[in-house]
């Protein structure tokens, strides 16, 4: 292995709990009836942009112009109070000796922010790339993997990668990288592990201390 990427949100910081219950208060005011386990199951590492639209051409109602940014606010206002990092991610970076960098389908301020908050900002001298931004399609289809590769100059299968969504570990293996799963995020559905598992992860840790040697065997 000659590179590590990983993802933001669930494997650097706790948001997407946060994102997921500003998203299903969001989408029941338009009457959606979605559930926070069914969003949980089914739409966490999804853009806020694709799921509005994918669910008012479902659900057949007309989005405000500023839907995403009514979204992006609570969400902000949200994370202002209640964002933690993710336990232990910190310091098992550092204990791989390998480049590393950021790829998310957050927007690149976003991600900044979260590095920031991280206090990592100094992990990814490889970028940060953010899918929204500089590929058409976001996770789950591969684009902003290979882009991120061909950036740091690096072939695809050297790759680690470390996500928490099905839509985040299916793009890395279509990009055949060699992902592994992390399931220690608050909004981690029993069974998860699993399903990435299925879904091509090499292994899966709920523990961030369990990374550096799985990184060291692969």
């Amino acid at each position: 292995m000659k590179y590590l990427i990983s993802d933001c949100d669930g494997v650097l910081i706790d948001s997407e709990i946060i994102a997921a219950r500003v998203m299903v208060q969001y989408l029941n005011e338009f009457g959606v009836p979605i559930t926070l386990n069914e969003y949980l199951q089914n739409c966490s590492g999804k853009t806020f942009s694709g799921l509005l639209t994918s669910f008012s051409r479902e659900y057949c109602f007309t989005l405000p112009e500023n839907a995403l940014q009514v979204a992006e606010d609570r969400h902000m206002t949200i994370a202002e109070k209640e964002l933690q990092v993710i336990k232990g991610t910190k310091d098992a970076y550092k204990a791989i000796p390998l480049p590393k960098a950021v790829v998310s389908n957050g927007w690149h301020r976003h991600i900044e922010m979260a590095v920031k908050f991280a206090q990592m900002e100094d992990m990814f001298e490889g970028g940060i790339f953010s899918a929204v931004e500089v590929v058409p399609n976001p996770k789950p289809a591969p684009d902003v993997y290979i882009y991120a590769a061909e950036k740091v100059g690096v072939d695809p299968k050297d790759v680690v990668v470390i996500e928490d969504s099905k839509s985040g570990v299916i793009s890395g293996v279509a990009a055949g990288m060699n992902v592994i799963g992390f399931t220690g995020a608050s909004h981690i559905l029993d069974g998860h592990d699993e399903i990435l598992l299925e879904l091509g992860a090499k292994a899966v840790i709920s523990d961030m201390k369990e990374l550096p040697e799985l990184v060291k065997k692969l």
